[in-house]
């Protein structure tokens, strides 16, 4: 009986609690040298689900040895967290600008992220948003979950909140903020998947409805003179 298919989204909680970065000896290689194994990488990654992608087919097409891989890498999960943080860095500073651009007004920042992904999609290059869907789609528990949860949480949602206007929002103490930005988008980005890759009306429709019921809030609104 063979076992059980890993669900990618727990081995790369797992090993973000270890660290997740790859070694000083891949971070002082020449640039182009590194681009060429997380371009191998993100090939294979797109064209393989992550648990039959291929270490050997990434490194003959990246022409390193065996062994190097093993200096600069852990394993084939530190690659992946790896890859896929550098691939996001572009869609959170596109992100923060949209935020600034809106005055910091997290909903009406979210529809500009969903343009700049739909615009962008056919990018397949090292670091594409084509490159990136084609990574999320071929590995399916990504499209359920929120890619944050595959980068540094924390830092990404300090990031995020500092770009947001507080007064925009019902915030009753410090830590509200953060924990706003992360619903939203827990809630938000599978949304903005659908719209992207389907394209039509309706998907955009119940991003901006969905959008429009986080803003106003879920809770009934107490009666005049009560609260």
């Amino acid at each position: 009986m063979r076992d059980p298919v890993p669900d990618i989204r727990e081995i790369i909680t797992d090993r973000k609690e270890a660290g997740g970065l790859p070694s000083s000896t891949f971070l002082n290689l020449a640039p182009e040298k590194q681009e060429r194994l997380l371009t191998a990488a993100a090939r294979e990654f797109a064209a393989q689900p992550f648990h039959e992608a291929s270490i050997n087919s990434m490194i003959r097409a990246a022409g390193i040895p065996r062994g190097s891989f093993y200096m600069y890498f852990r394993d084939k999960e530190e690659l992946f967290q790896y890859l896929v943080r550098e691939s996001t860095e572009p869609l959170l500073l596109a992100f923060r600008e949209l935020l600034t651009r809106s005055g910091g007004d997290l909903f009406d920042a979210i529809p500009g992220l969903c343009e700049y992904l739909q615009s962008h999609k056919a990018d397949r290059g090292l670091g594409g948003m084509g490159m990136l869907s084609a990574i999320v789609e071929r590995n399916g528990g990504l499209q359920k979950s929120c890619l944050i949860d595959l980068l540094d949480t924390q830092a990404v949602l300090a990031q995020l909140a500092a770009a947001v206007n507080p007064d925009l929002l019902d915030i009753w103490e410090a830590s509200d903020l953060e924990r706003i930005v992360r619903t939203v988008l827990t809630v938000a980005l599978p949304l903005i998947y659908d719209a992207v890759h389907t394209e039509t009306a309706e998907s955009r429709e119940e991003l901006s409805k969905t959008l429009e019921i986080l803003r106003r809030g879920m809770g009934a609104k107490p009666a005049a003179g009560h609260r």
